[in-house]
């Protein structure tokens, strides 16, 4: 068993604010980010999100400090 938990609804809580200072709806912050809306809907839902996800959250956040010794931007399909 884990020694922490996600708190999932404080985590939505910032998404929220971080959204409405940006003007954006959900869907647009689901396409910033390279995530499926429906895992935005599960966060309202108080579901966790995947590790990948989680991962754009903190990013988008700014709450990965100390974590980019084990996180690295996606590849670019482009490249």
């Amino acid at each position: 068993m884990s020694t922490h938990l996600l708190d999932v609804a404080e985590l939505h809580r910032r998404l929220d604010a971080r959204r409405l200072q940006q003007r954006l709806s959900w869907r647009q912050l689901a396409a910033r980010l390279d995530l499926s809306p429906s895992t935005l809907s599960r966060l309202a839902d108080g579901k966790r999100p995947d590790a990948d996800a989680l991962v754009s959250l903190l990013v988008w956040l700014d709450l990965d400090d100390g974590l980019n010794y084990v996180i690295k931007p996606k590849e670019s399909d482009h490249a």
